[in-house]
């Protein structure tokens, strides 16, 4: 007896009929690599590499999220030790971290909830906004008090 039968774990087909089980209805927008049932139980991925070079220099979707990870955790002890440790390359390592996730959060909304058509443009968006809110943090760290010191007058003013 397979381990799928002593689980209980059933087969997609006899849950639901092929034919009513599309990549659409799987994954919604962010499905890209997926294909719809045509016989068969499985759902296989799709990979169709357009340039094996660049392929070996991107991440994978799974070093990606370790990397998200990586980051949101940091940022657990970057934020209260720029308090702290108030410094210029404090400043600089919060508002490069605070950019970055704030632009794969978008990038999450995005895929959930932006048409397919709009997609590119939206995404050129993403980038000019994460660039602007860069730029704008890395200008008030660089001519003003800094994000640190500013956020620490913002509370004291209760």
């Amino acid at each position: 007896m397979s381990f799928a039968l002593m689980r209980g774990f059933r087969t997609l087909s006899r849950i639901a009929h092929p034919s009513l089980v599309n990549s659409y209805f799987l994954g919604g927008p962010s499905s890209k690599s997926m294909i719809p049932i045509t016989s068969g139980t499985a759902i296989q991925p799709v990979f169709s590499p357009q340039n094996s070079v660049a392929n070996m220099a991107s991440f994978t979707t799974s070093d990606h999220w370790k990397v998200e990870r990586v980051v949101a955790v940091a940022m657990v002890a970057i934020i209260p030790g720029s308090f702290v440790c108030d410094s210029a390359m404090m400043n600089y390592l919060l508002a490069a971290t605070m950019a970055i996730h704030a632009h794969w959060g978008m990038d999450a909304v995005l895929i959930d909830y932006c048409p397919r058509k709009a997609l590119p443009f939206a995404n050129l968006l993403r980038y000019a906004m994460t660039a602007i809110a860069f730029g704008g943090l890395c200008y008030f760290n660089y001519n003003d008090m800094g994000l640190t010191k500013a956020l620490k007058a913002l509370w004291a003013l209760h």
